[in-house]
Formats: C-alpha cells, sequence, structure tokens
C-alpha cells in the first residue's frame, strides 16, 4: 500500500514521545539468511554453519531460538570470517531428521541479542532439509509454445545430466543455476523450452543425473511435456502468512498467474483443513487469528479456473505468535516508491516500515497535512524524534523522513499504544529518487493533461488510459528529489501559489532509456501544491522521442531515478 497520489484523511494525533538510547549499540549482521536446502537420508544428522557479526559499536552477543525442535543451534567462539574480512561469530546449526517426513522441512531460526538495544535485531535465518533429497522423480508440466518451465531443485553437490527427448528435440536440458560463497546446496533446474512453432500436443523425454554421493539424487526422471495455447495457472510452492494474537483479520493476495496463452480467469476457491482461512475472491483470502493460540497451522486452498492444468491448490501455513512490541523487519524501512530492501533514503522523503505487530488497529490513513505524529496508535521514531506519519497497518507504516537527519546511518523504531520495538537501520543519503509506479509498475504514476494515464487503452480495468503523444505534457509523480526553495517544513503542504517549492538542483526527464535517450528539460519540478514530500515533474514530449512503450527516468548530476514505462504513439 503506497501513498501515491491519495489525500490523506484525519486521525485524531496522539502525543506520544519515546527516546532510546544507543550509545555504542551494536548492529547485528548476517552472512547468510538462509540454510540449505540441504538433502539427508531419512533419520540422518547433519551440522550446518554461517555466520554473524557486528556491523556498529560495542559487543554482539546473539542468541539463537528456533521454532522446531528438529534444529538445535548454538553460537561458536569468535574467529575470523570465513567469507568476508573481519571478525564473525559461527551460528551452528545440527539438523535431525529423524521423525521427519519425506520431502521438505522448513524450520526459523531468530536471532536476537542480549543487549536490547542492538540495531537490526532480531533477523532470522530459514533452515531448510530435504529428506531423502529433492530431484524430482517425475515432470509433468504444461507450458505455451515458444515459452519456457523450469523445475527447480537443490543437490547437496555437483551432478551430471544427460536430456534426450524421444522426438529429437531440442526442447529439454538440465541447467545449473549458479553458486556462490554460503552456498549450501547446489541450485539447479530441469528447463523446457518449446518452440514457437511446435504443435500442441504431448511430448516425452528423460534426463538422467549421475556422479553425485547422495545416493538419491542419481536417478532417471521422465519428463512430460504438454504444449498448449490455452490458458496455464500457476501458484506458490507454498503460502505463508504471521499474525499475532488479537490482530484484526488479514486480507492477503496469493500470486496465481497465467504462465500460458490467452487470459486466465480465476473462478472460486475452496478452503480445506483451515477454519482460520476464508477464501474471499480471485486470489485473495482472509487469515483471522481469533482465539487461536500460538503455533504453526496448516491448511490448503485451490482455485478453480478456466485453466487447462485444472484446479490449483496452494499449501498454506499460518503462523500465530504472542502479542509483543512492534517489530521491524530487517531492512524493513524503505522507500515509498519501489520498496527495494537496502536501497538508501534522503532528508524529506517518503518512506515506509515494515514488519509485525506494528499497529492492532484497522487500516487508518492520516490527516491533510500538517501531518499527524500518531496514527492508529501507532508512532514512527527517526533518530529518537517523533515522524509525521501518512498510514498505518498491521504490517506497514509510512511516514515523512525528517528534513533534518543527518546524512549517514539513520535509526528507526515504532512505538506502539506506548509499546517500543526494536530498532532498525537505514542509510540516508543527499538525494533518492524514485518514480511513482501504478500498482508495482511497470508504468509510472505519470498522468495525460486529461488525467489519464500514458499507458495502452485496457492496460487497467479501472484506471483510464491511452497513450501519450507529441507535444503532450506529462506531470510526473516522485519522492527523494532533493531540496527545494523556498523549503517546505517536515510534514507540512507545499505552497499552492507562488512562491512555489522548486528544486534547487534540476533533473532531465530521460526518454527511451539509456544513453540514447532524448534528455528533456523539464517546464517544472519540485513539491507538488498541498501534498507532503510528494514531487511532481512537468515535462512537454518532443518530436524526437521513440514511440510505443518507452522507458522513462529523471537523471540528476549526482543521482538517477528508477525507469518507468509510459505509451507514446
Amino acid at each position: 500500500m503506497g501513498v501515491k497520489l491519495l489525500r490523506f484523511l484525519a486521525a485524531a494525533p496522539l502525543t506520544l514521545i519515546f527516546a532510546t538510547a544507543l550509545d555504542a549499540a551494536p548492529m547485528l549482521r548476517l552472512v547468510s539468511s538462509t540454510v540449505g536446502p540441504v538433502s539427508i537420508a531419512p533419520g540422518g544428522t547433519t551440522t550446518q554453519t554461517t555466520e554473524a557479526y557486528n556491523a556498529g559499536d560495542g559487543a554482539l552477543s546473539p542468541v539463537l531460538t528456533s521454532s522446531v525442535n528438529w534444529i538445535t543451534a548454538s553460537v561458536g567462539a569468535q574467529r575470523t570470517c570465513s567469507s568476508r574480512q573481519g571478525l564473525c561469530l559461527p551460528l551452528n546449526f545440527v539438523l535431525n531428521a529423524s521423525g521427519l517426513p519425506a520431502g521438505n522441512s522448513t524450520g526459523i531460526v531468530t536471532v536476537s541479542d542480549n543487549n536490547p538495544n542492538a540495531v537490526d535485531a532480531p533477523q532470522t535465518i530459514t533452515v531448510t532439509l530435504q529428506v531423502g533429497g529433492a530431484v524430482p522423480s517425475s515432470v509433468d508440466a504444461y507450458v505455451a509454445p515458444g515459452g519456457t518451465r523450469d523445475i527447480s531443485f537443490y543437490t547437496n553437490s555437483q551432478i551430471n545430466g544427460v536430456a534426450t527427448t524421444r522426438d529429437g528435440g531440442t526442447w529439454l536440458s538440465l541447467a545449473l543455476n549458479g553458486s556462490g560463497s554460503f552456498q549450501f546446496a547446489v541450485p539447479y533446474r530441469i528447463h523446457i523450452a518449446p518452440p514457437a512453432a511446435m504443435p500442441p500436443g504431448t511430448y516425452s523425454g528423460q534426463v538422467v543425473t549421475s556422479g553425485s554421493s547422495f545416493a538419491a539424487d542419481n536417478k532417471t526422471i521422465p519428463v512430460t511435456m504438454r504444449v498448449t495455447t490455452q490458458p496455464i495457472a500457476q501458484g506458490p510452492d507454498r503460502f505463508r502468512q504471521q499474525l499475532a494474537q488479537g490482530a484484526l483479520p488479514f486480507a492477503a493476495t496469493i500470486p496465481i498467474t497465467n504462465v500460458g496463452q490467452g487470459s486466465l480467469t480465476l473462478q472460486s476457491g475452496t478452503v480445506t483443513g483451515a477454519p482460520w482461512l476464508t477464501y474471499v475472491a480471485g486470489s485473495t483470502v482472509s487469515f483471522d487469528p481469533g482465539s487461536l493460540s500460538p503455533g504453526l497451522y496448516s491448511g490448503s486452498v485451490t482455485f478453480n479456473s478456466n485453466a487447462v492444468n485444472g484446479p490449483v491448490t496452494v499449501p498454506v501455513d499460518f503462523v500465530v505468535v504472542a502479542k509483543g512490541p512492534p517489530l521491524i523487519s530487517y531492512q524493513g524501512v524503505q522507500d515509498n516508491g519501489t520498496f527495494v530492501p537496502g536501497d538508501p533514503v534522503n532528508p524529506g522523503d517518503i518512506a515506509v516500515v515494515k514488519g509485525d505487530q506494528l499497529s492492532f488497529a484497522a487500516v487508518t490513513l492520516g490527516q491533510a497535512p500538517p501531518l499527524a505524529t500518531t496514527i492508529g496508535g501507532a508512532q514512527v521514531l527517526f533518530n529518537g524524534s517523533p515522524a509525521p506519519m501518512y498510514y498505518s497497518t498491521y504490517g506497514q507504516l509510512a511516514f515523512q523522513v525528517p528534513l533534518e537527519a543527518p546524512i549517514g546511518t539513520g535509526l528507526v523504531q515504532v512505538v506502539r499504544d506506548g509499546t517500543p520495538g526494536n530498532t532498525a537501520s537505514v542509510q540516508v543519503v543527499a538525494r533518492a529518487p524514485r518514480l511513482l509506479l501504478v500498482r508495482g509498475g511497470p508504468y509510472g504514476a505519470i498522468t495525460n493533461t486529461d488525467g489519464s494515464i500514458p499507458a495502452p487503452v485496457g492496460t487497467f480495468s479501472d484506471i483510464t488510459t491511452h497513450p501519450a503523444q507529441v507535444g503532450d505534457t506529462l506531470t510526473l509523480y516522485a519522492i527523494g528529489l532533493g531540496s527545494t526553495s523556498p523549503a517546505v517544513g517536515t510534514g507540512q503542504a507545499a505552497p499552492g501559489a507562488e512562491p512555489l517549492a522548486r528544486l534547487n538542483t534540476l533533473p532531465m526527464v530521460n526518454i527511451g532509456g539509456g544513453i540514447g535517450g532524448t534528455l528533456v528539460a523539464p517546464l517544472f519540478a519540485g513539491l507538488s501544491p498541498g501534498f507532503a514530500g510528494l514531487y511532481q515533474v512537468n515535462v512537454t514530449i518532443p518530436e524526437n522521442v521513440p514511440h510505443g512503450i518507452v522507458s522513462l527516468s529523471l537523471a540528476f548530476p549526482d543521482a538517477a531515478s528508477n525507469s518507468v514505462d509510459i505509451a507514446i504513439q
């Protein structure tokens, strides 16, 4: 949920100030947030190790907690890091497959710290154990002519593979997906790629794997390829949702995509074995912790559609945790434009905090500027001071980075109903330009003179779209563009009359992308009148631009924005 072009509704402000002492605080960093997938024989035991290190001050003192009893986790003595310079603490995991069924088992190890002021703690490590191995016994896949389908799996070591097809075609292969430091397993994929001219029908082949020290990885895999021009529905292998006791029901969308041709229509859904899960519509379901005790609950939802491969069933895990302090996810402080973990923000930027138990109120939009510093019982502290906010939800809050924020590492904390949470870090730079997106992209939050979006007609069922033309003036909406003159205070509305808040450093608008794009000077670039933290750039499309679906970005002397798509005819 992004701010984009929403006007902010009223919310009753609360006065809530919480200061945290962060002198000499350690900063937790993990070399890897995953262990595995590791193949193991039924009943077997194996030990795996990753590392943690301190990117801050003071001393790091990790505490490991496992969500499952088949993982025994411990912290070793400090040593020289295996994959980076400096000193690390080994995190050791003994994995015991006794009593586990064949197939994948997953556990979560939470890495916290004995110092309550530790920054970017806790974090989690996902541990995956493949009992009996993960090389598939057979493959049966639907695929469109000219399309591709990959079936991924992991092995403990590199293997040899020979692919053959009954018709003599080259549509089947085994590929290595690459490897890197702290690669616990070797990733492979069976690659199915029928030529565009291949007629619909059923085709057969096989992949023979050999050379693995783990016997279960060496096998002959029959492959059936079903080439079709109809829609093909595909869902995730598994969907996981976490909520705390006392949280309101939460609607989540399980991604069901069409990897075939034609149009996919989801018709209905059926929930099995999960009274806490309700099918809503499309691919949306609702999770309700109700009176559930903390624990892991599993069920499934089956989606019916017009897909040629029939109903798609997605296993669902629901983790209910005890109500506790608000928790910011690692790299959960992100800009409100592209939401990329680890990207920097800048003073005056619109940012979000992602995590758990951030607010127990219903989705709440804040008041129009001047912005309130408390919404839905939640408050965001930036370097210890309350920041103006835009909205609050259970798992996400939006706020404005104070204009006074110094360049360097910023510290963010959420206080919910008087309860402070953990502290997270984010890098603050002088400028972090981001063009806003329409529903996650690729088209930008850009308007034609008539208020429509410059995208092909019919791109969105509920938004008017049509391509722009040469000579049209577009309005681009963005965040993070930098300082203005006159300056506008944090949380305050930009002026609606002269003097308007114009950028001190003007960007060029790159239409076409790359070094071959057309650079155009904007007619106006500054804060959007009446809004807090939102910028707009007005630009007229010149004659010498490409036509069709064209990329567009902003170029500053010291930074460049993300690229978005527009349509020009």
